[in-house]
């Protein structure tokens, strides 16, 4: 038998090329396309804390006793507020410092006392935007409202007590200011343990 002539041979190859364009666009669409009963996507993750809220607060439960949650109402990238709740069920009892009764001449050595019974302790986180005098000079400006002799160093900031006994500390890091003030003591703490806490904390953040 001879050879299809040369023009019968192109519309044969024509044809079977059409036939494999028509199978692989089923394929494709069959393979990509969703199909009942299929997972569904996948949840949006939510968005991250605000910047305010930088606290450790598994550090801050071991120290002080207490659990500490931030106030998702109100915190912002600038200011968040951490309110204290109930013991926290695996909470270490402080290490002995300096803040629980040695004589260092800070100010933090003090006998820790327990705190009275009081409404609306609260920690606040504050950030603000550094200017370009020397960061000693900032950390100097804080710590104006630092009880007398009370300022310790801790890390690159300070922690001291506050009206005798709240506590109050600040940092200077990058181009941010940052404080962290106890409005007072919750009950189930004690000042030298929250002390403690926010000097930890500090530390953290340098």
């Amino acid at each position: 038998m001879s050879a299809p002539p040369a023009r019968s041979r192109s519309a044969l190859l024509g044809a079977a090329l059409l036939a494999l364009g028509a199978v692989g666009c089923t394929t494709t669409a069959a393979g990509t396309g969703p199909t009942a009963g299929g997972p569904s996507a996948a949840p949006t993750p939510p968005p991250p804390p605000p910047a305010a809220c930088l606290l450790d607060l598994e550090a801050m439960a071991d120290t002080t006793g207490l659990t500490w949650t931030p106030d998702a109402t109100t915190a912002s990238d600038t200011r968040c507020v951490y309110d204290p709740g109930p013991g926290a069920p695996t909470a270490a009892a402080p290490a002995a410092s300096a803040a629980d009764g040695a004589d260092t001449g800070t100010g933090l050595d003090r006998a820790p006392t327990p705190a009275p019974a009081r409404s609306g302790e609260f920690v606040a986180v504050d950030i603000a935007a550094a200017d370009d005098r020397a960061v000693a000079a900032q950390l100097d400006v804080l710590a104006e409202v630092c009880d007398a002799g009370s300022r310790a160093p801790v890390g690159t900031g300070f922690v001291c007590r506050l009206d005798g006994s709240s506590v109050y500390a600040g940092l200077v890091r990058g181009e941010d200011v940052i404080t962290v003030a106890a409005s007072a003591v919750p009950p189930g703490t004690t000042v030298a343990a929250l002390t403690m806490a926010i000097g930890q904390q500090v530390d953290a953040l340098s």
